[in-house]
């Protein structure tokens, strides 16, 4: 990717987070003048008799209604921005830090918290998914060195959110990422969907181009088992950083 074109992606990239950013400023606006104006006719209705009560209620559909609708719409917005936010840093390990020929594994732990983070944006609020990280933060030194060939964890997140269910009742994605004393271990599991590739069986399961570069840069130092059991696909990665 030329120096323009990345330039040009970072641009539009903060055009549109200028653009939901005024937007959300805008729409806050709004509806701190809603609050406004509920308060002052919540005033007005303490000061009321029985009989006006019905046609008050009444009068106020309308703009509760308007409320309702702006208090989703904010709703939207932030999300919206919050993704867009988590988009610029993975777009920004991508283009500059993926660049280098190692990064730190603290690096890439959070290129993987936020490529998840965008990937969950297509997903119910209903649906099962299980993300946990268990991150040895004592041992700074280990997690802050350069030491980790960048983008290890890409393939296996994004085919869990390709090829899982996300309509049957016992769908679900799990993600565990853990890092201790310099092995940097990922576990990934979802239920398949029936039209995923990964159903047939002479289509192999996932890309070999990480099985080719775990070969080439941690000989003898990793380990890559993938599999489907139950409609379930099971991936299980162990990269040790550091010669025993």
């Amino acid at each position: 990717m030329t120096t323009e074109t990345s330039n040009i992606i970072i641009l539009l990239l903060l055009a549109i987070v200028a653009l939901i950013s005024g937007l959300y400023l805008l729409l806050r606006q709004k509806y701190r003048k809603l609050e406004v104006e509920n308060k002052r006719q919540k005033e007005l209705f303490n000061r009321m008799d029985n009989q006006k009560i019905d046609d008050f209620h009444r009068a106020q559909l309308n703009p509760h209604l308007l409320k309702n609708s702006l208090n989703g719409i904010l709703s939207h917005a932030y999300q919206t921005y919050y993704t867009m936010d988590k988009l610029a840093m993975v777009l920004d390990y991508v283009l500059y830090e993926s660049e280098d020929e190692l990064v730190s594994p603290k690096a890439e732990i959070e290129f993987a918290r936020n490529l998840i983070e965008i990937n969950k944006v297509k997903l119910s609020p209903l649906f099962d998914i299980r993300v946990k990280f268990d991150i040895d933060e004592l041992n700074s030194s280990l997690l802050n060195t350069p030491s980790l060939v960048p983008l290890m964890s890409v393939d296996l997140i994004e085919n869990a959110f390709k090829h899982a269910d996300f309509h049957g009742p016992d769908s679900f994605i799990s993600i565990m990422l853990t890092f201790k004393n310099g092995l940097l271990e990922l576990i990934v599991s979802n239920r398949i969907s029936k039209r995923s590739p990964l159903q047939k069986a002479k289509s192999g399961i996932g890309s070999k181009t990480l099985e080719e570069r775990l070969m080439l840069y941690y000989p003898g130092r990793h380990q890559l088992r993938r599999f489907v059991e139950n409609d379930v696909y099971s991936a299980h990665l162990q990269i040790r950083l550091y010669a025993d």
